[in-house]
């Protein structure tokens, strides 16, 4: 394939963006770090503005002058993130010279009233805020006094009864709620903080950061200047980072604005005011409806006057907007630290942000119950949602051009290796991630900010074999981005129907398919708008899939209704986990005839279901099997794939996530024209090729069949295309796929130095040690150089692997003076066919370590640290053609 050739031939599209911390430092030091960048092949780059003592002001213009001129010579694209403080919004202290603009809210202050009562007050005047403009007063009947309900009607305004401070009240028999209403900038989240949903706020923001940048740089603009990235903008209602802030929660502030209090009237009309209640307490049959089009409204605009306004300033000036919200613990449809909606806020963004920071996902833990620094769940979804939240609106959102983007790494603490980190980029790899933002490359060493940092002065170990990560990393998101991705089902999203009722998170379907390696995106209601069916097939752009599958909701999106109504004569297949909704979320009834046009499922045949689906349509284009028969595989829960359809064919990425489990499978090829398989190693650069006619298929309905087999935590490449095209191509066609026919463990007897000259001696015949273990070397950072040798006799015909099957946290391998280059991620392999001598061998491995055992810093004390070194004798695997 073209884009595969163009890999072969050291020629990669740019995908990786780190941050750099920018704190003031000068010139020639930002220069050196910049030369370190390089060094990874890496040809972006976004300055982290955050802890810049001077930004916008002399200093900074300063650096950026330097910076934008060397990144012209050397052909570097700069990214910019966008304000002063975390998280984007302060506009550069925008907010203190424009107060006014700040973040607005809706509050609420009450007390119980009893009827019957004539000429009755209530002194009120204290319960509204300094800067509070009152919008009413309400008394709401209580329908019982075992719940803090109101009714939904019956609501008596009170707006007109108040004077000096006090509301007067005649009120007919009955317990009363009385509601003081009103707007304030107080008692929310952060003060002078922009507010998403207000264009006059966001306005700030544009004036305070991006134009002062147009103003100085222009020339720049589009071309060394990529564009501005956001940081987790949030609404904010609310201090701190609760991730469950939803409406019908009391004491909470609420987002507001001029704008959605325009647009609320205009839907409410004279209901205006005695809707607000229901926000807070339930009302009745109005609630569902209420709170709908509250969160519906208030969404819409954090599109409209947020990511959708900033988005249109960076095009009409000839750059990008990228970044991303926080979607942690499912907050991604909530208010107080997110925005109420993902894929609004994304609609205005030229990528697809997610980030990954803060040991959210740690392998192995991918049940609801997980503890990382700001929490203790979800592990479901940071595993089977978050990555695809990015990955799906890169699908459907045409402004994407399938860029998903992940910023990644951060503060997961010094422990966090280059083993650690391929095993994240393969996480985000496989499940559609193909931009990324390592956090972070920082100038200061130590550096206490939310590490690692990657080149660290020097001083970290494990640097030499980073820039062969980035490396990887960029390759492989180069060879991932080029097609169409194939899916076998939608998923919609839940977040509009959380809104409003009981609702199940997306990612449960999600990983029923994806345990069984089906692949899914996930879509709002909102784009049903521009969807269609043909043939039972639902297309969005240029993606299909063979069927719609619907999360049990408790109210379901009225268009969702009339989309599966509409396509009834299509035979769109829409199947429905556990049970039907009980109401849309405007609070009307179903259509008698629904349940006739859906399919109820359980979670636990959803993925057979999805599958007869997908090849009823003939749209599963590549399948994976534990026994050769088709049939979805009970034994590989943790394999996952990805798809693509290229003009030439397809390319696919595998990946086993398991700690603990090799993954022996058959790959189906279901076209008989693709015929030529080539398997790429991303890892090193290269590429073999195979003629698939001697791999015909068992199951029916496919044409050939790979074998295939992964250690846990190893990835796989490879493209299926037509065997003529692979020779055109000039690639190579090797005889037969290798198979594996021993493993012969090497017991040797090691010297282990360290770069200060300590030796040590380790047998032959005993257990490897934890070289920063007890009785070891507990607090040494730096490299261990194992020295042996073995004995091997070579046979013709055979291929040989050296296999290290445990080690920490890298290695560099020399065998018999020849570099075979760096391994990270354990079990991890090497060929050594050409470098393996018959009779005496000499084996040179330098393992690197992590900072963690020297600086020990807080963010570690969440991750549980491997065993340094060797751990495990190495093993050389024997393979033969057949």
């Amino acid at each position: 394939m073209k884009h595969l050739q163009a890999l072969l031939q050291g020629k990669c599209t740019s995908h990786i963006l780190p941050f750099l911390w920018m704190k003031g430092e000068d010139n020639e030091t930002i220069g050196k770090e910049l030369d370190k960048i390089e060094k990874c092949g890496i040809r972006e780059v976004c300055l982290e503005s955050r802890p810049h003592p001077d930004f916008c002001g002399p200093k900074w213009w300063e650096n950026l002058d330097f910076i934008c001129a060397e990144a012209e010579k050397r052909g570097l694209r700069l990214w910019i993130l966008d304000d002063k403080k975390f998280p984007t919004g302060y506009a550069n202290g925008g907010f203190e010279k424009h107060p006014e603009k700040s973040k607005l809210y809706l509050g609420e202050r009450h007390m119980d009233i009893m009827g019957p009562c004539r000429s009755g007050a209530v002194l009120v005047e204290n319960f509204i805020p300094s800067d509070g403009r009152l919008l009413g007063i309400l008394a709401v009947p209580k329908p019982d006094g075992q719940t803090l309900a109101v009714r939904g009607s019956d609501i008596l305004d009170l707006t007109d009864t108040m004077e000096n401070g006090f509301v007067y009240f005649d009120l007919p028999e009955g317990a009363y709620r009385l509601f003081i209403l009103f707007t304030t900038r107080t008692g929310g989240g952060r003060d002078h903080y922009m507010n998403l949903i207000d264009s006059s706020s966001v306005k700030v923001l544009l004036d305070e950061v991006y134009e002062k940048h147009y103003a100085r740089y222009s020339k720049y603009f589009g071309n060394v200047i990529a564009g501005f990235f956001s940081d987790e903008p949030e609404l904010g209602n609310v201090k701190d980072y609760p991730f469950d802030n939803m409406l019908g929660q009391k004491d909470i502030r609420l987002p507001w604005s001029d704008e959605l209090e325009r647009k609320l009237t205009e839907t409410w009309k004279e209901e205006f005011l005695t809707n607000l209640p229901a926000l807070w307490y339930d009302s009745e049959e109005k609630t569902t409806k209420v709170r709908t089009e509250y969160m519906d409204a208030m969404t819409h605009l954090v599109h409209t006057c947020f990511s959708g306004q900033i988005g249109s300033w960076c095009q009409v000036h000839g750059v990008e907007y990228i970044g991303h919200i926080i979607e942690d613990d499912n907050a991604h449809a909530r208010m107080g630290c997110s925005i109420g909606h993902y894929f609004r806020e994304m609609e205005g963004q030229h990528m697809a942000g997610i980030d990954v920071v803060h040991h959210q996902i740690v392998p192995g833990f991918t049940q609801p119950v997980h503890q990382w620094i700001a929490g203790d769940r979800d592990g479901e979804f940071f595993h089977f949602g978050l990555a695809k939240l990015g990955s799906s609106a890169a699908h459907i959102q045409k402004n994407k051009k399938d860029r998903a983007l992940c910023e990644i790494f951060g503060n997961y603490g010094w422990a966090e290796g280059n083993s650690f980190m391929k095993w994240l980029t393969n996480h985000m790899l496989v499940r559609g991630i193909n931009e990324f933002t390592p956090h972070a490359f920082s100038m200061k060493y130590p550096d206490p900010d939310c590490p690692p940092h990657f080149y660290a002065g020097g001083n970290n170990p494990g640097f030499e074999c980073f820039t062969w990560l980035m490396q990887y990393m960029n390759r492989s998101a180069h060879f991932l981005s080029s097609g169409t991705h194939l899916a076998d089902a939608a998923i919609l999203y839940h977040g509009e129907s959380e809104w409003c009722g009981e609702a199940m998170y997306f990612q449960k379907p999600g990983r029923a398919l994806m345990e069984k390696q089906l692949d899914y995106d996930v879509i709002p209601a909102d784009i049903f708008a521009e969807a269609i069916v043909e043939n039972g097939v639902l297309k969005i752009l240029d993606k299909t899939y063979a069927s719609l599958i619907i999360p049990y909701v408790q109210c379901l999106d009225e268009r969702v209704v009339q989309f599966i109504e509409a396509n009834q004569k299509n035979k769109l297949k829409v199947y429905i986990i556990d049970k039907l909704p009980e109401k849309t979320t405007k609070g009307t009834e179903l259509p008698e005839v629904f349940s006739k046009w859906v399919e109820i499922v359980t979670l636990d045949n959803l993925a057979q279901k999805a599958v007869a689906e997908s090849e009823k349509h003939r749209m599963r284009k590549l399948a994976v099997t534990d026994n050769g028969q088709g049939t979805i595989s009970e034994n590989l829960q943790d394999l996952r794939m990805i798809v693509n359809q290229t003009e030439e064919g397809l390319c696919a990425m595998l990946f086993n996530e398991s700690v603990f489990r090799r993954a022996d499978f058959a790959l189906l090829v279901q076209a008989e024209k693709l015929d030529g398989l080539t398997l790429y190693d991303s890892w090193f650069n290269r590429a073999k090729s195979f003629d698939l006619k001697s791999y015909p298929a068992q199951a029916e309905g496919y044409a050939y069949q790979i074998p295939g087999s992964l250690e846990p935590g190893e990835s796989c490449f490879l493209c299926l295309e037509s065997i003529e095209h692979i020779k055109e191509e000039g690639q190579k066609i090797e005889p037969d796929i290798l198979c594996l026919e021993k493993q012969t463990t090497l017991y040797i007897p090691w010297k282990v130095t360290t770069k200060e000259g300590k030796t040590l001696q380790l047998k032959a015949d005993k257990e490897l040690p934890n070289m920063n273990g007890r009785g070891y070397f507990p607090a040494y950072t730096g490299s261990y150089l194992y020295t042996g040798s073995f004995t091997w006799k070579k046979n013709e015909g055979e291929h040989y692997s050296l296999k290290f099957p445990e080690a920490a946290d890298c290695l560099r391998v020399k065998l018999n003076g020849e570099d075979v280059g760096y391994l990270a991620g354990f079990p991890a392999k090497v060929e050594v066919t050409d470098a393996l001598l018959d009779g005496e061998n000499h084996l040179e491995i330098k393992v690197d370590t992590t900072l963690v055992w020297k600086l020990k810093d807080g963010a570690s004390t969440h991750l549980q640290i491997p065993a340094t070194g060797i751990t495990e004798a190495p093993v050389i695997e024997t393979y033969m053609r057949y």
